[in-house]
């Protein structure tokens, strides 16, 4: 979060082109570190760096800035389950995107109110913010929004059950993100493909797609995709009958979202490993998941394990 506005005493006269080019230099990193914090599942470090980056770019008149900032913010507060909160923010970004006629800013908050709808289960006006950005993304030549607008259809038709549009979406949003070398953004379509084989009992499609987006997101260091993908490999390889690969995946799941604090999404992990354990009496690892889920409260407390509170 920035601070107080600083004073500067000695200074008279109007600042340097090259101090002011910094600044605004500093509004864009402020927003790319942002990202970056995100992909590596920090969201708290991502929503300061990308609020500093809204004070920055409201000090400078930097309406440009001020619009990716305001869409930061509100993918960060979606992402925590505030949807209603991350729909104001972006709206707000889409009338200064809109008095600016900025398309790239356009098409860029269309997609973000799209998700926030999305996840509020809005599914209309979800698809009506998705339809007409891809609209304008494919007539000013956008291939990136594209292939964003492309993979969340693909998730509003998977929702809805049309798995064979979906796929051919997430394939369509695959393309393009090869062909831009967007690693996170291949390792999500592969997942979201994933999602689709395991979903039409097609194991080993599922499998390759899981562990192809696993390679990327470990790449990328995307730990909260990591997380995903491991369970996703889990719940493949008990369904293929192999449960000792499905009780070690399991097991790096539950690790992998215990590290994130996603302790709901880490019992569950750790409830599979158990019951697979338990199938295949590996008493070691037995006793090792009962010692870890005595570690939580009872049900109707906090989901948080005793040994996480201060």
């Amino acid at each position: 979060m920035v601070g107080a506005a600083l004073l500067v005493a000695a200074c008279a006269g109007e600042p340097s082109r090259n101090q002011e080019a910094t600044l605004a230099a500093k509004v864009r990193t402020l927003h790319a570190q942002g990202h970056r914090a995100l992909d590596r599942g920090d969201r708290a470090r991502a929503r300061d760096l990308f609020e500093e980056a809204r004070q920055l770019a409201e000090s400078l008149d930097d309406l440009p800035g001020m619009t990716q900032a305001l869409n930061d913010l509100g993918a960060v507060t979606a992402l925590e389950g505030e949807a209603p909160a991350a729909i104001q923010f972006h709206q707000q970004a889409l009338a200064l995107a809109e008095s600016l006629k900025r398309s790239d800013l356009l098409v860029d908050t269309m997609a973000h109110l799209g998700t926030a709808h999305q996840l509020a289960g809005q599914t209309d006006q979800a698809a009506s913010f998705y339809t007409k950005g891809l609209a304008l993304a494919r007539a000013t030549g956008n291939r990136q929004s594209e292939a964003v607008l492309l993979n969340n259809i693909g998730l509003l038709d998977k929702q809805a059950g049309r798995s064979k549009e979906a796929e051919s979406s997430f394939r369509a949003a695959l393309a393009i993100n090869r062909i831009l070398d967007n690693r996170p953004a291949q390792a999500a379509n592969l997942a979201n493909l994933g999602l689709i084989a395991e979903a039409d009992g097609k194991l080993d499609e599922a499998d390759r797609h899981f562990q192809a987006a696993l390679e990327l997101d470990k790449a990328v260091e995307n730990r909260s995709a990591i997380a995903a993908d491991l369970s996703g490999l889990a719940r493949v390889a008990e369904a293929q009958n192999q449960p000792g690969e499905a009780l070690a995946y399991a097991k790096r799941s539950y690790w992998s979202y215990r590290a994130l604090g996603d302790m709901p999404r880490a019992k569950t992990e750790l409830n599979r490993a158990l019951a697979l354990a338990r199938a295949q009496g590996e008493k070691d690892a037995i006793l090792q998941l009962e010692t870890e889920l005595k570690l939580w409260p009872a049900p109707d407390s906090s989901d948080k394990p005793r040994q996480d509170k201060q």
